[in-house]
C-alpha cells in the first residue's frame, strides 16, 4: 500500500512522466493503455530494447575516450504485473529479425553443403594425384600448386548469428559472443533459472569485461580458449523480488565488491511509494508510435549487422555544446556527493559510474529521437539524468533492503 504523504527518501524512487522524451510518453501511454502494465516496467523494456539495437552501430564520445551504448538492467516485479506481456511486446521487432537470421542460415547452409560435397570431392581426388606424382617423383610441382590451390576454395561455413539469449552459464555466453555472435543481448521475462542455476553472476568479472572492454580474454589449457575483442552486451531481465532477493543472499558481497551491482540498474516496483502517473488522454497514442519504434530498432540492428560485416567503425555520438557544460557540472556535483559526508560517500563505486550510466542513457535515447544526427542535445541530457539518477537510488535502496547497514542511500541532486 502506498503512503499519501511522500518523505523525500519516497519522492527519490519516483520518476515524474513529464521528465521522459515525448517519444517515451507517447510510447509509454500507448503501450500501457493497451496492457494496464506500469510505467516503470514499459520504461525499463524500453530502454533496454533501445540499447541492444544501438550498441553494435554507435559508440559516446567521453572527455576521456569511448563508452558503448550497452545498458544491463533489471526490473522487479511480481507475478501478475503484465511485465511478460510488455517484454513480448517489446522485444517483437527483435524477435522477428532473429527469424530472419535464422532462415537465412539456414538457405546458405544448404548452399554450403552442397558445395563442401563437391569440393570434398575433388580435394580427394587431387590428393590421390599429388601421392601419385611424389611416388612416381613426375610433375610434383603441379600436383602440388593444383591441390593448394583447392585448399584454399574450402568452401566457408555459414555462422548462425544471433541476437539474443535468455539461457545460459559464463561458458556459454563467452562461446557465443566468441565464435557466433559478437554482439548480443541476455534477455529474461522469467529470470530466475539465471540467478539459481547458472553461474553467470558468480562470475561477474566478465561481465565487468563486456560492460567497459568489450573484451573477453580467457586461455587455458585444460578447455577452449576465448579471446576476443569488440564485442558489444546488453542485459535486459525481469524477475519476481523475492526471487532476487533471495539470490543476493546467496551472493552475499560478492556482486558490490566485484563491481557488478555498480554496473547493474534495476527498478523494484515494491520500492515505488507510487507509481509513475501517466496523464490521462482524450484520444490515446495509436498504433504508429509503436510502428515507428520498431522501423528505428530494425534499422539500428540492421545497420549495426551490415557495420560488422563491413568491418567499419561505429558512428560515435556526441554532445552539444550546451550538452557538455551540463554534463560537467552534474559531474562536479557527484563529485561533492561522493566526498566524506556526501551521500554516496559510501557508494563511490556507484557514484564513479553514474555519469557513464547517464550518458549511455542519453545516447540511446538521442539515436530514436533523431536516428541521423548523432548529438545529444541539452534537453536530452537532462532527461537521461532523470532516469539515470532514479535507476542508481533504486539500485542503491535494493541493496540497503538486503543488508544491515545505516548510512543514508540516495542521492538527491539538483535538477539539471
Amino acid at each position: 500500500m502506498f503512503k499519501n504523504k511522500k518523505s523525500k527518501q519516497n519522492e527519490d524512487l519516483c520518476l515524474r512522466f513529464q521528465t521522459l522524451p515525448t517519444f517515451a510518453q507517447q510510447l509509454i501511454s500507448y503501450i500501457h493503455y493497451k496492457t494496464g502494465a506500469a510505467a516503470e516496467i514499459i520504461l525499463t523494456v524500453l530502454l533496454g530494447v533501445m540499447a541492444f539495437s544501438c550498441q553494435d552501430k554507435f559508440d559516446v564520445q567521453l572527455k576521456n575516450g569511448k563508452t558503448f551504448t550497452s545498458l544491463y538492467l533489471l526490473t522487479l516485479a511480481k507475478s501478475g504485473s503484465r511485465k511478460s506481456t510488455v517484454f513480448k511486446m517489446l522485444m517483437e521487432p527483435i524477435y522477428q529479425l532473429e527469424k530472419k537470421l535464422k532462415n537465412d542460415f539456414l538457405v546458405q547452409e544448404k548452399l554450403y553443403l552442397l558445395k563442401l560435397a563437391s569440393w570434398e570431392t575433388e580435394s580427394k581426388e587431387l590428393k590421390k594425384q599429388f601421392s601419385k606424382a611424389i611416388r612416381q617423383q613426375i610433375n610434383i610441382t603441379e600436383a602440388y600448386n593444383t591441390l593448394e590451390e583447392c585448399l584454399r576454395r574450402k568452401p566457408i561455413k555459414p555462422v548462425h548469428k544471433r541476437l539474443i539469449i535468455n539461457d545460459t552459464t559464463i561458458e556459454g555466453l563467452k562461446k557465443e559472443l566468441t565464435l557466433r555472435s559478437p554482439s548480443l543481448m541476455l534477455s529474461s521475462d522469467e529470470a530466475g533459472g539465471l540467478f539459481f542455476d547458472s553461474n553467470l553472476f558468480r562470475n561477474s568479472s566478465s561481465l565487468n569485461s563486456l560492460w567497459g572492454e568489450g573484451r573477453i580474454a580467457d586461455s587455458r589449457a585444460s578447455r577452449d580458449s576465448y579471446d576476443v575483442d569488440d564485442v558489444r552486451f546488453s542485459i535486459l531481465l525481469l524477475l519476481q523480488p523475492d526471487l532476487f532477493n533471495e539470490s543476493q543472499h546467496k551472493l552475499g558481497k560478492n556482486a558490490r565488491n566485484s563491481g557488478y551491482s555498480a554496473r547493474l540498474s534495476l527498478i523494484d516496483l515494491e520500492q515505488c511509494p507510487e507509481l509513475i502517473s501517466i496523464p490521462d488522454y482524450e484520444s490515446w497514442p495509436d498504433i504508429s508510435v509503436l510502428d515507428n519504434f520498431f522501423s528505428i530498432i530494425t534499422k539500428h540492428l540492421q545497420d549495426g549487422i551490415n557495420r560488422r560485416e563491413k568491418n567499419n567503425n561505429r558512428i560515435c555520438i556526441t554532445f552539444s555544446e550546451d550538452a557538455d557544460e551540463a554534463w560537467k557540472r552534474q559531474s562536479k556535483i557527484i563529485r561533492q556527493l561522493m566526498k566524506r559526508g556526501g551521500s554516496l560517500q559510501n557508494y563511490d563505486d556507484f557514484g564513479a559510474r553514474i555519469m557513464e550510466q547517464t550518458s549511455r542513457i542519453a545516447g540511446v535515447i538521442q539515436m530514436f529521437i533523431t536516428p541521423d544526427s548523432p548529438i545529444i542535445t541539452e534537453e536530452t541530457f537532462k532527461s537521461a539524468s532523470q532516469i539515470s539518477q532514479w535507476l542508481l537510488n533504486h539500485s542503491i535502496t535494493k541493496i540497503e533492503a538486503t543488508r544491515e547497514l545505516t548510512c543514508s542511500p540516495l542521492i538527491s541532486t539538483p535538477r539539471c
